[in-house]
């Protein structure tokens, strides 16, 4: 297992073993009754049928009977998540793309440039480990349960901001608009680095909502994008827990970035509020656990998913009620500052931000 350097964090812990699509909870959930997915999946995991069918019973994400249902942001946010699919990509702009690569010194710079004028808040790059490829694919019905291949050596990554406005709404039905809304973005821009590298003659795949043949997440870590936090989510620098990631993988030569610390891990042991703020105690609040071969803490899935179908919306609490996630201004970059150099602090910073903020998320 790989040591992560606070210091100088140059590699991330890698897991020993991979992770099959199908047993992730939005695989496992898209399963239709009694189709040839279904019966195989559970046939497989005959432990996982009683509570996976219970959640199916409950009203689908974007329900009129979800609590927090709302005709406009959710018609909205239903027409976004049903448009990524049709994304087409306007080839003026591939083209006036491909034109920087020309006498382009580093490959990497120029997408970066690209992404970063695309929409992106935050870009990075890195070789693509075998052990963050899904095993097999899960999500859809059409390519159910076939093996993954992707060969190539490097991952371009980036991320998207969900608006801090729409966020502090967690769990209405603001939050779940705003993710259509990035997940849309983070596609557009993910098909448009595909289809740039592609024109340029390289091999490439874009990974987006329900598309992904790689565990985004520990990419974005490996790449320089952020830490890991006690929510198991990406929690990057300036924006927290407030974004989405995208990714193309690839064949180009590309630069790789190296790891950061940001002060995250150490602050979430003191932390803990996205877990006592979690309606259905899905996150631990207690020290990690071993889990394939690395440290991390545990997210009860099933735990998480079945408030989304209650509310309706995918709650975000985690991600609002996150110190990392308030503004970004003068004021909470240099709190960001004290908590990467001046841990001894935490435990002092988190009690103004109690003390300001709730110990407990609020809604509003």
């Amino acid at each position: 297992m790989r040591i992560f350097n606070i210091k100088n964090p140059k590699t991330i812990p890698i897991p020993n073993q991979k992770v099959d699509e199908r047993d992730t909870m939005f695989a496992r959930i898209a399963r239709t009754l009694n189709t040839d997915a279904y019966n195989h999946y559970y046939s497989n995991n005959p432990n996982l049928k009683k509570k996976d069918d219970h959640i199916r019973s409950l009203p689908p994400l974007l329900d009129p009977k979800g609590k927090y249902y709302n005709v406009d942001h959710s018609e909205r946010a239903t027409q976004l998540f049903d448009s990524i699919e049709n994304i087409s990509i306007n080839e003026k702009i591939v083209s006036k793309y491909v034109k920087l690569f020309k006498n382009a010194k580093s490959n990497t710079k120029v997408l970066k440039r690209i992404a970063t004028e695309l929409g992106a808040v935050g870009v990075g790059s890195t070789n693509l480990e075998e052990i963050f490829i899904y095993s097999h694919k899960g999500r859809l019905d059409y390519n159910y349960s076939e093996k993954i291949k992707l060969e190539h050596k490097s991952v371009f990554v980036f991320l998207v901001e969900m608006d801090f406005n729409q966020m502090r709404h967690s769990p209405k039905a603001n939050v779940i608009f705003e993710s259509a809304n990035q997940y849309y973005q983070a596609a557009v821009i993910a098909k448009t680095l595909e289809a740039i590298v592609l024109k340029l003659g390289y091999d490439a795949k874009a990974h987006y909502d329900a598309h992904y043949d790689i565990i985004l997440p520990p990419i974005a870590i490996q790449a320089g994008l952020g830490e890991l936090g006690r929510n198991n989510i990406l929690i990057a620098d300036k924006y927290g827990s407030r974004v989405r990631i995208g990714a193309v993988t690839t064949n180009l030569i590309l630069d790789y970035d190296n790891p950061i610390s940001i002060g995250t891990a150490r602050f979430c042991n003191v932390c803990k509020k996205c877990a006592t703020s979690c309606p259905t105690k899905a996150l631990s609040i207690n020290n990690k656990s071993f889990v394939r071969g690395i440290y991390k803490w545990t997210t009860k899935v099933e735990n998480c998913y079945s408030i989304w179908r209650f509310y309706g919306t995918d709650c975000g609490i985690c991600m609002a009620v996150c110190p990392f996630s308030h503004r970004t201004n003068w004021f909470h970059y240099l709190i960001r500052k004290v908590v990467k150099f001046f841990p001894i602090f935490n435990r002092i910073l988190l009690f103004f931000d109690e003390l300001i903020y709730g110990k407990k998320w609020q809604i509003k």
